[in-house]
């Protein structure tokens, strides 16, 4: 026989006065965190309203006069320029921010650029770095520089001297860092070659360089490694070879790295 009062079922009820309590408690409870989000709204927002009233009006920035730092003769003239015309003027750190990009674009062969604001002295500087040019370069039919982390620029602040020998690049793409690096350490080497150097030319798509020597030679250089060693076997490979041979020669050193140089006659080649 069934039981009949394990089927009833016992409902919990809860008395009004401790309902009350409860509620009561969870308002409080939802109150404090939305006071909470809302005190942190507030402090975030009046951190901001404070900083640009900080940056507009205790320290609003008026400079009297203007220190230029910067090594080219030609940038500086520039810089002079722009300094003039900023003072007297409101100089906020988003203005200077605005004069550094200004400058930037105008000499894109400046490798940094700051402005900064000395609120003891009243004047403000423009520090100028110009990045160091590796060599001048023909880059598909126009003059341009070759900087030291591989940009080509179209103008030259840095002080170098003389190319040792004309760099022509076809495809030119807007950074060579490689040739950079390959010229950095070439230009120091030029004076090992048996035959002065006269030019090198660059194919940027695949960066297939040659060289032309000043006894008419043509080498066909291969990757930018073994530089100092490419040089001295390839003296003595040719001082072999140019007692053989009446012409101007070529040499291929596309595979150096296997150990091998080829020699041959060079190509269209005119005897005087």
């Amino acid at each position: 026989m069934i039981n009949k009062r394990a089927k009833r079922k016992f409902r919990v009820r809860v008395r009004g006065k401790v309902r009350n309590q409860l509620l009561r408690r969870g308002g409080a409870a939802a109150g404090v965190a939305l006071g909470l989000l809302l005190a942190s709204w507030l402090f975030g927002a009046g951190i901001k309203a404070s900083r640009r009233y900080l940056e507009n009006r205790l320290f609003s920035f008026t400079p009297k006069s203007f220190e230029i730092n910067c090594p080219s003769p030609d940038a500086v003239v520039f810089l002079r320029g722009l300094a003039d015309k900023a003072v007297n003027s409101s100089l906020s750190a988003g203005r200077c921010a605005e004069i550094e990009r200004e400058i930037k674009s105008l000499h894109p062969g400046l490798a940094s650029v700051r402005v900064s604001r000395n609120f003891l002295t009243g004047k403000a500087a423009i520090t100028a770095v110009p990045e160091e040019v590796v060599s001048s370069v023909l880059a598909d039919g126009a003059t341009a520089y070759l900087g030291v982390t591989g940009r080509l620029l179209p103008e030259k602040l840095s002080a170098c001297g003389p190319d040792p020998f004309a760099v022509e690049i076809r495809g030119a793409q807007r950074k060579a860092p490689e040739l950079a690096a390959f010229l950095s350490s070439l230009k120091p080497l030029s004076g090992l070659f048996y035959s002065r150097p006269l030019s090198l030319s660059c194919d940027a798509r695949k960066w297939d360089c040659s060289f032309k020597l000043e006894d008419g030679t043509t080498v066909l250089w291969g990757g930018f490694e073994f530089t100092r060693l490419k040089i001295l076997r390839l003296n003595e490979v040719m001082k072999d070879a140019s007692l053989k041979a009446g012409g101007p020669l070529r040499a291929d050193l596309r595979s150096f790295g296997e150990g091998k140089i080829f020699v041959s006659a060079a190509k269209h080649a005119v005897t005087p």
